[in-house]
């Protein structure tokens, strides 16, 4: 009997830890995934520990690490008293040249937006301070960190493929 507890609850473990790391890299809508904070730290359990990658279309792929916890400095715009970077990785199979700035990322702390945090200082120049393009054939990263509160949260990112875009990738969606 006790072994067949033991089995029950191993499976029921393993479901849990696969629901809660499956990552889709659907486009989707922040609109779309503005469930309540309970909701959202239920769902984001188990958040991923491994880089995600997604498509951009036109051969281009966005690689992100899981976010990383730091204290701005006093240069830091806005002002935060804790950020999470992202390191992100463009990996061009396209046959033209792209630039970072073109791309738009969204986050939302406990379903709320965050604003992108810029403190050059700590190498965080944001998006728009990445002047280099990636030709076709090149890779080239970049970090973005994004304003938190004090406490555990939870933090989801997307990114749209340029600024005018109406649809956005999912990047990460856990607790931070």
């Amino acid at each position: 009997m006790p072994i067949a507890r033991l089995a029950v609850a191993a499976c029921a473990l393993l479901a849990l830890a696969g629901c809660g790391v499956a990552r889709s890299s659907e486009e989707a809508t922040p609109a779309a995934h503005s469930a309540s904070p309970s909701a959202a730290a239920e769902r984001s359990a188990f958040p991923p520990a491994d880089d995600v990658r997604v498509s951009l279309g036109q051969g281009v792929a966005l690689t992100a690490a899981p976010p990383t916890t730091f204290t701005p400095t006093d240069t830091a715009y806005p002002r935060a008293k804790r950020a999470v970077a992202m390191e992100m990785v463009i990996d061009n199979g396209g046959t033209i040249a792209i630039s970072p700035a073109q791309l738009s990322f969204v986050a939302t702390v406990d379903a709320r937006p965050a604003a992108q945090v810029i403190d050059s200082t700590q190498g965080y120049p944001g998006v728009s301070g990445v002047t280099d393009e990636v030709a076709p054939g090149q890779t080239l990263s970049f970090t973005v960190a994004f304003g938190v509160p004090d406490w555990d949260c939870v933090l989801q990112v997307w990114v749209r493929p340029d600024s005018a875009a109406s649809t956005t990738v999912e990047l990460y969606d856990g607790v931070v």
